[in-house]
């Protein structure tokens, strides 16, 4: 018993020392850095980031990459709202004619964070009626329920399984070629949007397909040109300009576009959706795509129209240069949370060649010595 006691003492003493020494250590050497919002600019065609000037409060300009400081006028898409008021909106850009409303209707942004994506929620999804009777989006009356025969329709009043519309998705599913279960599911089932396209879908074989209720109806619709790309992330548009009706991933991380008419357009932009942050902002000419993990960021310029590559950049964070102490003493470090997930879970990281010889150096030390403390 008292060996047992020991070892569960000392594994519960490295433990401790696995996780609090390194967090204590960090924290106290933390240097923040804030990296600048960075745009493409269509105006002079490079990208820019934001800069407070120097000994002024208010005063915002932008930077290129090559060192040149612009106005707010640099970038008219993005600060529309604030030269519309000044009376600077432009009214052409590159021989082209633009008008203040055009650029409101094709302004987007779009985010998404491992811990987004990394979240359990249960396979219950609030089902919108994307023709409303009273013009306007309403809140959702039924949801859908996935499970592994089908996917059920149930009204929440009444908490009751509706038999008329589950066997109509059901009939429009099959019709189409969906196998079931399904896999993965995007939607946005919030009012605050100007329409809605219900559901982006994925069966057990990763074929993609639409789920919508129109007029009380359930329908489904195929996307047969997604079909092979393995997508392992969907991401719903319902934007203004109707530009997009998707974003995929698939199985190599590459972004894909997917157009209203069922049309799939495959861009440059790699993106992890597990380890990756990504930021879309989109214009009337241009798309800015930041990809950002824990040691820099990529940006992708693409075109608005085609979804071309336009543009691109790397921008790597500051390393610090001092020595990490616990990479000497330490052969790796415990970690209970993540940034990636809201799961509490022991996590093994940082693992060190170096500190894993100076503590094996070290217990042969100490071995040694207590074999000479009893021989003497």
């Amino acid at each position: 018993m008292k060996t047992a006691g020991r070892i569960f003492i000392g594994f519960s003493a490295a433990v401790l020392i696995l996780w609090l020494v390194p967090w204590l250590y960090n924290l106290a050497t933390l240097k923040s850095y804030s990296p600048p919002f960075t745009l493409y600019s269509p105006v002079i065609h490079d990208f820019t980031y934001l800069d407070r000037e120097e000994g002024a409060k208010n005063s915002l300009r932008f930077i290129d990459r090559k060192g040149n400081v612009h106005g707010d006028e640099v970038q008219p898409f993005f600060y529309a709202s604030l030269l519309h008021s000044r009376g600077e909106f432009p009214d052409s850009l590159d021989g082209r004619a633009i008008t203040y409303k055009e650029a409101e209707d094709n302004s987007l942004v779009m985010t998404s964070r491992p811990r987004e994506v990394a979240r359990r929620n249960a396979p219950v999804y609030l089902l919108m009626e994307s023709v409303p009777v009273r013009m306007e989006l309403q809140d959702p009356e039924d949801a859908l329920v996935i499970r592994k025969d089908g996917i059920k329709v149930w009204n929440m009043a009444s908490n009751k399984m509706l038999e008329d519309k589950t066997a109509g998705l059901a009939s429009q599913l099959s019709a189409n070629g969906f196998v079931h279960p399904a896999k993965l599911l995007a939607g946005n089932p919030s009012h605050r949007k100007e329409y809605d396209e219900g559901y982006l879908v994925t069966d057990s074989k990763d074929q993609l397909f639409q789920i919508k209720q129109v007029d009380g109806k359930m329908t489904a619709r195929s996307f047969p040109q997604a079909s092979g790309l393995g997508i392992r992330q969907l991401f719903i548009t319902e934007y203004t300009n109707h530009a997009t009706l998707g974003y995929l991933i698939d199985k190599d991380d590459r972004m894909h576009m997917l157009r209203p008419d069922g049309s799939v357009v495959a861009t440059d932009v790699i993106f992890d959706p597990v380890k990756d942050n990504i930021l879309v902002v989109g214009d009337l000419f241009n798309y800015t795509v930041k990809v950002s993990d824990n040691d820099g960021e990529k940006f992708y310029a693409l075109s608005s129209s085609d979804f071309s590559l336009v543009d691109s950049m790397e921008r790597t964070y500051p390393t610090d240069d001092e020595v990490n102490l616990c990479e000497y003493i330490f052969p790796c470090r415990i970690r209970f949370v993540s940034s990636n997930d809201g799961y509490v879970k022991p996590r093994l990281q940082d693992f060190s060649l170096k500190g894993l010889l100076a503590d094996l150096v070290i217990i042969l030390v100490i071995i040694v010595l207590k074999r000479r403390k009893k021989a003497s």
